[in-house]
């Protein structure tokens, strides 16, 4: 090897090098938020004209002392994978089924270093409050004491803030409803009906058109044509389920194993919700054809075309040749 490409070589090296060390730094400075709060999911079912408490616990990892600043947000899902978008105040308002309004004993909380608190939040919900789905997020950002530990935002370095989602079910008028929007199978993220490689995740969209919240389930079924099932599972088999909220979709999406060899497949889904009296059927079918099938499938038919061609110029010059005897 050449001087010049030593050099090269050693400079890429230690380009990664550096950054592979500052991945590293980065994946560390994400991961620590100055506080940490739990639960960070709380589910309640509060008659009208009742109340009910959330026992939340904060501790104070950033290594100095700080004040827990207390901010209660709306959030809206992503539609994709029922991720919170927190909104910010004034836009995008949910406030017809914002939690905040039935909040109470929300503050600040001082936290010396290393410290941990246990604190109480109310839940009163009005005895004329409307049957239905609440939610919103109680979010938790350290501000050190310390001016010297603050940065030029006013907040620790690097923190990120901590949050407890509340949701909340006020029994009532509420209306269960979904329906299944899509099912997609896929390989590795990508949806198709015809798969060169092999198809490893079944994607199901589900939408909530009621006023409550919906936590569907059920049965997917893959099974080969001509053949039998070859696997199966189910839909959203977590403790505790995860939820759709209300007027939002969810994509759950799952992996799928046993599809081994070339044929026509069919996903049968089957999914309920709430007491499950009602079941939703949808099913998708997908061809899978390996590379090798394609190049032989190819080659066979270029076989063919090759011998028909063959075959033509022979018949063609032996009806020539008997042409010309004649003549």
């Amino acid at each position: 090897m050449s001087a010049w490409r030593k050099k090269v070589t050693l400079f890429i090296f230690a380009v990664l090098m550096i950054v592979n060390s500052m991945g590293g730094v980065l994946a560390q400075n994400e991961a620590g938020s100055g506080l940490i709060i739990s639960p960070t999911r709380s589910e309640l079912e509060i008659l009208p004209g009742s109340s009910s408490t959330i026992k939340v616990t904060l501790s104070n990892v950033s290594g100095v002392d700080i004040t827990a600043k207390a901010e209660i947000n709306d959030f809206d899902s992503d539609n994709e994978t029922g991720q919170p978008r927190i909104l910010g105040s004034g836009s995008d308002s949910k406030a017809a089924v914002s939690i905040r309004k039935f909040l109470s004993g929300v503050g600040d909380i001082d936290l010396e270093k290393d410290e941990k608190k246990d604190f109480d939040i109310g839940v009163n919900v009005p005895p004329d409050a409307t049957g239905g789905a609440y939610y919103g997020i109680l979010r938790y950002s350290a501000v050190p004491k310390n001016q010297s530990d603050i940065d030029g935002e006013g907040r620790v370095a690097l923190t990120a803030s901590v949050g407890t989602l509340i949701l909340l079910t006020v029994p009532g008028d509420i209306r269960e409803q979904i329906q299944i929007e899509s099912m997609q199978v896929r390989n590795d993220g990508s949806p198709s009906s015809f798969f060169t490689k092999l198809p490893n995740e079944v994607a199901v969209a589900i939408k909530n058109n009621g006023n409550g919240f919906s936590q569907p389930f059920g049965r997917i079924s893959v099974a080969k044509a001509g053949g039998g099932e070859i696997y199966s599972y189910e839909l959203n088999n977590t403790d505790p389920k995860s939820n759709i909220l209300p007027a939002s979709t969810r994509t759950f999406v799952d992996k799928i194993e046993n599809i081994t060899s070339p044929g026509r497949y069919t996903v049968t889904a089957n999914i309920s919700h709430g007491s499950g009296g009602e079941i939703l059927p949808y099913s998708v079918s997908f061809w899978y054809v390996p590379v090798w099938l394609l190049i032989a499938i190819l080659v066979g038919l270029l076989l063919i075309v090759f011998g028909a061609v063959v075959i033509y110029r022979k018949r063609f010059r032996r009806s020539r040749k008997g042409k010309k005897r004649r003549n």
